[in-house]
């Protein structure tokens, strides 16, 4: 996103016209057809077609013109209201299509051009009945003035610096937190439509994230910055305890220079936590450990819910940067935020890795030689990346054919820096949290005996053997009454410490069976959720066998040398085999190719203690009768439902991430949505053009969900809607755009007898092939 913070207002001419329609539903069952016209809506402007009967209409409408300014256009989206006539009766809404405008201009001013002239087809959407059709629109905008670089902020998801850009200054972190009233709580929505509510929940989460994302450039300007990297939006949905909806922004706010430019070293961070796992420049010469804090929060109506909701987070974060200090680092990098809400109870969790940072004295940008040294003479060393070991499995596939492979070619070689492995050396009053071991390659520095970290995979010449994908999980029992909410919120408390140990015990032990010559953990994400009677954390990254650490002697000697590998593997299936893992297949098992699939995380239901022989009959006789009556069961129903929700937080796994992707829990993206969607192994050398970011309200109300099957159904449909959205999208970004950097966050997911009721939080890069 590209965002004007000046107050200088450049002028530009938007011209719509409505071309045509098609698939549409039929609303005029008495015809079998639909008397269909769109509204075309920017700011206070309305304007309409003609009114044709047809399922495919064809309308090829006048230019529907809107003279206007870049920072309205950044402010308001466009907004076409698919209709059907009605002489007697109020017009029946068939879907609506909502562009943002901004990445239009983007476009254009990237590429320094002032006229943009092209047709677009977008899937029609509906809160209750999803995609209805798909819409032909032809846009051309005029850019009128030309425009001062220095007026504007870059905004993008990546955790990494984009290729092409060079950093002139760092300056951390960056925020902005924006509350606003749910419309699902006023007293209009005990008469208004489902739609219309839904409608306005939707409106008012995208207005917000809005104003947020223009609150947030504003301060990364005052800052002295013209791009924020790592940007992260999560919209928290309180509930009645406030009645209100929090949309929080975080990313690391930088100055970028054009790359023809040398910039000067960058010096220290003012706040030295940053959203993005890479420093620019090779800054790192040492690695802490992973670091999370948390906080428990009781939630009420607050005169200023802004102030009150920013100290919070305040205060985790000097709290989380306290604990990087106790273990002589200076810097957090792959910061991330969470917040669970349940019945006025939060959770807030914040998680990062904490690193070394030099001075820049040593070596700058990629400048430095086989014979170069840092401050703890760790020597950077260029080898070839020909081991046999290292089976590093490339991305399915390539860009521009040979030229992809030759950038990353094995056989070229690579400079290895094994100081950004090592353990900070200075002095603390805290021991190590790990045992350290001398480094494989300087002999000088030390490195922990198992790496945990928030910072993606490395590049396949720091670690041999494959990469494979970890998740372990721990459910607690909370006692308390969630409506005691000072009781419930205690019990939270003291379970934490608990669950955190256990969790780090059940990832060190799962990494031992999955990959015994595992020493790392990357791209670790924690996730935590309560519900009425649970609190579950769980933990993901991807292991893998570090150069840099010594080969341990002790993983399985005794095994490994009797058995042959494909003995070990057999018995390595046989013991993670379950007769749980075929009913999923089973129930997985899909009639067509699906773009995406949800894995779902078991999580078990928690049982009241009782001991008495009366009570575990009674039990064994109720889950009798569960099996017959399950589908009136709400308890089991709940418990679905926490699951799904619980495994639509943990996020989107790519599987070229990963041999062993579709094996843990999550959205799992499909090989066929490739080379369309892109993961984070090839957008090196790609250039961002364009940044998108939506929200999503989805109900069902024609069907009764009432087991898993149909809450199943009703998420993948909802998940396929949003695949099919950012397809129809991606024209936004040019003729051979590409996604990356895709996030699909779940703020809310509710089911009833009567309806589901789903939120998703969409947003994507758009890239380009230079």
């Amino acid at each position: 996103m590209l965002i004007p913070v000046c107050n200088e207002r450049l002028p530009v001419r938007l011209e719509i016209c409505v071309i045509s329609a098609k698939a549409l539903p039929v609303m005029n069952k008495s015809i079998n057809s639909t008397d269909a016209f769109v509204e075309v809506r920017f700011l206070e402007t309305i304007d309409k077609t003609d009114v044709v009967t047809s399922l495919n209409p064809v309308w090829n409408s006048e230019q529907f013109v809107f003279d206007t300014d870049e920072r309205e256009l950044t402010e308001e989206w466009l907004q076409l209201r698919v209709m059907d006539h009605d002489t007697y009766s109020a017009n029946d809404a068939i879907g609506r299509v909502n562009i943002d405008c901004n990445i239009f201009m983007e476009r254009m001013r990237m590429a320094k051009t002032e006229v943009l002239d092209e047709t677009f087809s977008f899937k029609v959407y509906d809160t209750i009945y999803g995609n209805r059709g798909e819409l032909t629109i032809s846009v051309k905008m005029h850019l009128l003035m030309q425009y001062n670089p220095k007026n504007y902020v870059h905004i993008i998801s990546t955790t990494s610096i984009p290729t092409g850009l060079r950093i002139s200054d760092i300056f951390g972190l960056v925020d902005h937190i924006r509350c606003e009233k749910d419309p699902d709580y006023e007293w209009l929505d005990k008469i208004r439509t489902p739609r219309a509510t839904n409608e306005a929940r939707q409106n008012a989460i995208r207005v917000t994230m809005r104003d947020s994302i223009m609150g947030i450039a504003q301060k990364a300007y005052k800052m002295g910055g013209n791009a924020i990297f790592g940007l992260q939006e999560y919209v928290d949905m309180e509930g009645s305890a406030s009645d209100l909806l929090t949309c929080r922004l975080i990313g690391t706010c930088a100055k970028i220079v054009h790359e023809s430019c040398v910039p000067l070293r960058y010096g220290k961070p003012a706040k030295p936590i940053f959203t993005i796992d890479k420093l620019p420049g090779e800054r790192q010469i040492g690695l802490g450990s992973l670091l999370t804090s948390r906080s428990i929060k009781l939630l009420n109506e607050d005169e200023d819910p802004e102030s009150v909701r920013r100290s919070y987070w305040v205060s985790l974060r000097a709290e989380i940067f306290q604990q990087a200090r106790s273990i002589g680092c200076n810097l957090i990098i792959g910061y991330t935020e969470a917040v669970n809400v349940n019945e006025g109870v939060a959770l807030l969790t914040c998680t990062g890795t904490a690193v070394m940072m030099s001075d820049g004295s040593e070596t700058f940008g990629m400048n430095y030689a086989a014979n170069d040294t840092s401050a703890r003479n760790s020597p950077v060393v260029v080898r070839e990346s020909v081991e046999k070991e290292n089976k590093e499995r490339k991305a399915l596939f390539k860009f521009n054919g040979s030229e992809g492979r030759e950038k990353r070619s094995d056989s070229a070689p690579r400079a290895f820096r094994c100081n950004q492995f090592h353990s900070p050396s200075h002095e603390t009053k805290y021991h190590s949290p790990s045992k350290v071991l001398p480094c494989s390659y300087c002999k000088n520095g030390l490195v922990s005996e198992f790496i945990l970290s928030t910072q993606q995979c490395p590049p396949p010449q720091y670690y041999a053997g494959p990469r494979n994908f970890i998740q372990v999980s721990v459910c607690k029992k909370i006692s308390s009454d969630p409506n005691e909410t000072a009781d419930y919120a205690s019990d939270i408390g003291n379970a934490l410490p608990y669950s955190d140990h256990e969790l780090i015990g059940n990832l060190l032990t799962e990494a031992k069976s999955v990959y015994p010559l595992g020493n790392a953990i990357f791209a670790l994400d924690i996730t935590n959720a309560v519900c009425d009677d649970s609190l579950v954390c769980i933990i993901t990254g991807v292991l893998v066998r570090l150069l840099v650490i010594q080969k341990a002697d002790a993983a399985s000697p005794s095994i490994s040398n009797v058995l042959s590998f494909s003995s070990l593997q057999r018995q390595h299936d046989a013991r993670r085999f379950s007769w749980g893992t075929v009913r999923d297949a089973i129930r997985f098992k899909p009639t067509v190719q699906s773009n995406l699939t949800l894995k779902i995380l078991n999580i078990k239901q928690g049982v009241d203690d009782n001991n008495s022989s009366s009570a575990k009959s009674r039990l064994r006789l109720n889950t009798i009768v569960d099996k017959v009556r399950r589908k009136q069961h709400k308890e089991y129903v709940s418990h679905v439902v926490f699951e799904r929700h619980m495994s639509l937080s943990i996020g989107i796994h790519e599987n070229q991430s990963a041999g062993n992707a579709t094996s843990i829990a999550g959205v799992h993206l499909s090989n066929s949505l490739y080379p369309q969607f892109v993961n984070k192994d090839v957008i090196e050398g790609m250039l961002p053009v364009a940044r998108f970011s939506d929200v999503f309200v989805r109900e069902d109300l024609t069907t009764a969900v009432r087991d898993s099957t149909t809450v199943d159904g009703f998420v993948t449909s909802a998940l396929e809607e949003r695949i099919t959205t950012i397809k129809s999208i991606l024209s936004l970004g040019g003729s051979n755009a590409v996604v990356a950097n895709m996030r699909i966050s779940c703020p809310q997911f509710n089911v009833s007898k009567e309806h589901a009721h789903i939120i998703l939080l969409v947003s994507v890069d758009f890239y380009t092939v230079p």
